[in-house]
């Protein structure tokens, strides 16, 4: 059970709501009993006050009110109240207590250290069993019966707290009641949550344990919208992603196989007709030159591939020089001149100034610009052009290299980049090559800190553009 996430999630969340629940109760009931005690505190000095006034009328001001009737009605108030009452003269001695028989203090002396200090002209309010008078707890209100700021008497009330304790209890029950309600709805929602997540994250293990093995095909069923929601999506979008890679890997494997397999044929065909004496030996010269191409087609191959690993693992060091950008671009011109001749190319240069110096290193540079020249003049078709333009911005200078081919559609241009892409599928004469001459470019550029961007419209064309850091940044 407690391998689970979430059940532990639940157990903690259910443990420390439980604890908080004891913490609250003991707190609400020290809160709800001081709440009562005080208010009965309040009430006994409210009722000793006004039996203050009678007493003083009945007693000093020669009312109508006699003694008797004074009694009596202190005997009422006590029932009313549901609490003891004394009247104590200015000595302390009982003079009427609202309790009769032999249970009566009446003419009794009362000392204390509560008495006294009530005669003293104080009011004093206290919890116990007031000095065994009591086997219950009581609260007791003592308040003096002052005349001329001199204290003639005193009235103490003692009520019963376990009446008191009934009460706030009473309420006491009824929060309790409210609590217990609460916190059983919060740990039923709290585990009707933990079920639904549960059910998510089960998933996710599922889908995770299906990558791992190779398994694409299978999505999370999203329905919500919160953190878990996005997690389920961006692992969907992953397993999306990771079989679009996987078909890629697989169309690389397959062409690079195919890229291998036709060179080391026509190896192997021309090598065995020479031995066998198949092919003339004044056609020898001529068969032996293509084997050799075909070796070099190989090696090109093979320094692809071993360069775009090294580049991708930072395994090239940069040898950087100062060297004019315009001169690399009509160089590598130079050597598509045939392939360009061949298909009515027209080549546009854009160059504002004869020469721009910049910092990089050469070699890698011109091979970026090989390779996109090389993609442009693939896929063009015959009388298509190809603009090179350099524009300085600032420190920095853009190379663009536009064509007017075919374009490449949305979907491939996400991932023109991407070792085993290739957007055209088709093996015609001329678009032979691994895809990798894209990835190449973008692990150099991203190398040198710069940028490389592509933008494309199908049957409108496509332009690279990259940028270098002039040698004025440098110095």
């Amino acid at each position: 059970m407690f391998k689970s996430f979430v059940n532990k999630f639940f157990v903690i969340y259910a443990v420390l709501t439980l604890i908080i629940f004891i913490i609250l109760t003991t707190t609400l009931t020290n809160i709800i009993e001081s709440f009562f005690i005080n208010n009965q505190k309040k009430n006994l000095i409210n009722v000793g006050q006004t039996i203050s006034d009678e007493y003083i009328s009945a007693y000093y001001n020669q009312s109508k009110m006699s003694a008797v009737n004074f009694e009596y009605q202190i005997d009422i108030i006590s029932s009313h109240i549901g609490s003891r009452i004394w009247i104590l003269s200015g000595d302390g001695v009982v003079l009427i207590d609202s309790i009769k028989g032999i249970d009566s203090f009446a003419k009794t002396k009362i000392e204390n250290p509560s008495i006294n200090k009530a005669l003293n002209g104080e009011i004093v309010t206290l919890k116990g069993d007031f000095y065994d008078l009591s086997s219950t707890p009581l609260i007791t209100v003592i308040v003096p019966i002052k005349i001329n700021n001199k204290t003639k008497g005193l009235i103490v009330m003692h009520s019963p707290y376990p009446a008191i304790k009934k009460t706030a209890n009473y309420f006491f029950n009824l929060t309790i009641i409210c609590l217990l309600f609460s916190l059983c709805f919060s740990i039923m929602l709290t585990y009707i949550f933990s079920r639904r997540v549960t059910k998510t994250f089960q998933q996710m293990n599922k889908t995770a344990k299906s990558i791992a093995n190779g398994n694409f095909e299978n999505r999370i069923i999203i329905n919500s919208h919160d953190e878990i929601g996005e997690l389920a999506t961006n692992l969907n979008f992953m397993a999306a992603e990771l079989g679009k890679l996987e078909e890629m890997r697989r169309s690389f494997i397959a062409n690079i196989s195919h890229d291998f397999r036709s060179p080391l044929t026509s190896i192997k065909g021309f090598v065995q007709a020479i031995l066998d004496g198949t092919i003339p030996k004044e056609n020898q010269d001529k068969y032996l030159k293509i084997v050799l191409d075909e070796s070099d087609r190989l090696t090109n191959l093979t320094n692809e591939i071993l360069l775009l690993t090294k580049l991708e693992n930072n395994g090239v060091l940069l040898n950087y020089s100062e060297f004019d950008i315009h001169l690399v671009i009509r160089e590598v011109l130079i050597k598509f001149e045939q392939k360009i001749n061949d298909k009515k190319i027209h080549i546009t240069l854009l160059m504002d100034e004869k020469q721009i110096m910049v910092y990089a290193d050469k070699d890698k540079i011109e091979r970026v610009i090989y390779n996109i020249i090389d993609n442009a003049v693939k896929f063009c078709n015959k009388g298509d052009r190809i603009t090179i333009e350099t524009t300085k911005i600032k420190d920095k200078i853009n190379i663009s290299i536009k064509d007017t081919g075919p374009g490449i559609n949305k979907e491939d241009i996400k991932y023109i980049f991407n070792r085993f892409h290739k957007s055209d599928k088709s093996r015609g004469e001329d678009k032979k090559g691994t895809g990798l001459g894209l990835s190449i470019v973008k692990e150099i550029i991203t190398s040198h800190n710069e940028t490389i961007n592509v933008n494309s419209q199908e049957n409108k064309g496509t332009e690279f553009v990259f940028t270098l850091a002039m040698v004025n940044k440098k110095n």
